[in-house]
Order: structure tokens, then sequence, then C-alpha cells
């Protein structure tokens, strides 16, 4: 609920933005509009607009349009403000924060501090995917691990740049056709502000009909155990010809999981 409040104020703010540049510079007063033997008329108070003030016409249209909108903006804005604080999770988190500590020993908390959440996600002790005998590559983060690919290089030492936690194919067990199996996501990686967990998907060579199948085939997976686009699940792409563009990963992680 809160992601999605944060979500359309960033499209009223950038909405607003817009609004502004129609009334930089507006002209003077209300356009009147008229309609007379099925042709449009408009005139600037009494004064008829022919043709020839086509420009000026079209200007206070704008105008007015924009005022208009950004009114209504301005009243949607302030009561998306108003709910995003009802339901600002610092608040519930600082009952169980600022307890005693003797008082904490004695209560499992409903809602988790972040950092909590963010401590008990980084001591997961795992065992990811083995890389085959035969793959010679080696592609080390700057988080020291060892990856497949220099894109998904390129994803986790962003992620480690931004202080994001997160696990390199870290096992999930999902259902697939009413059956458990485990599989490995190439990242999973956590909100830092609301702890939320998203599922990083890199997926390196859509060109290739095999590849893209099995891809996805994978994304449905991810759809029916509830993980949605925009919703818990994160997909890069590339082909041979359009590969991984890093500003494109910089853009996803800060939507995302900052």
């Amino acid at each position: 609920m809160l992601r999605n409040i944060y979500v359309e104020l960033g499209k009223i703010k950038n909405a607003r933005q817009e609004v502004k540049k129609l009334m930089v510079k507006a002209p003077e007063g209300n356009l009147r509009c008229a309609v007379n033997k099925g042709y449009y008329q408009y005139y600037l108070g009494k004064e008829y607009l022919g043709k020839e003030k086509r420009e000026l016409i079209l200007r206070i249209a704008k105008k007015e349009y924009a005022q208009q909108l950004d009114k209504k903006l301005a009243e949607y804005e302030e009561k998306l403000e108003a709910i995003k604080h009802l339901y600002e999770r610092e608040e519930a988190e600082n009952i169980y924060r600022n307890l005693h500590p003797a008082r904490k020993k004695l209560i499992e908390p409903i809602i988790k501090p972040v950092e909590e959440l963010i401590e008990v996600f980084e001591n997961i002790e795992y065992m990811g995917k083995e890389f085959p005998l035969e793959d010679k590559t080696e592609f080390y983060t700057n988080k020291g691990e060892r990856v497949r690919s220099k894109s998904e290089k390129i994803i986790a030492d962003e992620l480690f740049r931004n202080k994001i936690p997160y696990h390199y194919e870290l096992p999930l067990e999902v259902e697939n056709w009413k059956k458990k199996i485990w599989i490995y996501p190439d990242f999973t990686a956590l909100n830092k502000r609301t702890g939320k967990r998203w599922i990083m998907e890199h997926l390196g060579m859509m060109d290739k009909p095999s590849y893209c199948e099995t891809a996805m085939q994978k994304l449905s997976t991810y759809e029916k155990n509830g993980f949605l686009l925009g919703d818990g699940l994160i997909l890069l792409h590339e082909t041979s010809t359009e590969p991984l563009n890093i500003n494109t990963v910089k853009k996803y992680i800060e939507k995302y999981l900052l």
C-alpha cells in the first residue's frame, strides 16, 4: 500500500512539473468559447479572436487547463501525503525499537524494525547453485562472490555500491504445477527503507529462442507464486545487440530498493 502511495506521489509531482511549464509566461485573460453555425469561436473577454490569433488561443487554453489541473493535483497530493503518514512504518517500528532491552527479550515484535529484518537477511547461510566444471569464466564482484557473467557483476556491484542488502542465487522454494521445487533467483535484495524483499532476474540472451522460452517459463513461475513485475520482481534483460544498460540498473535500484 505504502509503495503505491509513493508511486502515485511521484506521478503527481511529475505531472505538476509539466503543468508549471504550461503556465510559464502564459497570456493574461480568460478564454470564452462559443459555437456559431457549427463553427467554434473564441473570445478574450469581448474581443473576438480570429484564425490569425490561433497561437494565442492555444496558449490561453493550455494555461486555463493547467490551472484547473494543478489545483486538483494539489488537492490529491495533500490527501496522499496525509494517508502516507498513516502508513509510515517507522512509527510502528519505534514502539518496539524504543523498548527497554530487558523488555525486548520478552517480546517477538509483530512489526520488526527494518534494521532487524536486514540483519536477519544478511546472516542467512545457504548453498547457492554450483558452477559447472566446464565453466572456466571467472567473474568476481566487489563483494567477493563469483557470478556467471559480466552483466551480473555489473548488477551486483551496483547493489553493493548502494549498500543494498542482497544475496546471489539465494534458494527460493516455490510451487510449480502443484509441486514444491527450489529455484535460484539471480539476486534477492531488500529495500533499505521498508525491508521489502525483491527478486532481481537478469535475462541475458533474449534473442535466442530456446533461452527466451526458458525465461518465460521462469517468469510464469514467479507470477504464480506472487512475484509480479514491479511488485516483488525486477527484470533486467539484454540481447547480443542490446547489452545491459547500467543506467537502467541504477533506475531500478533507485525506484524499488532505496
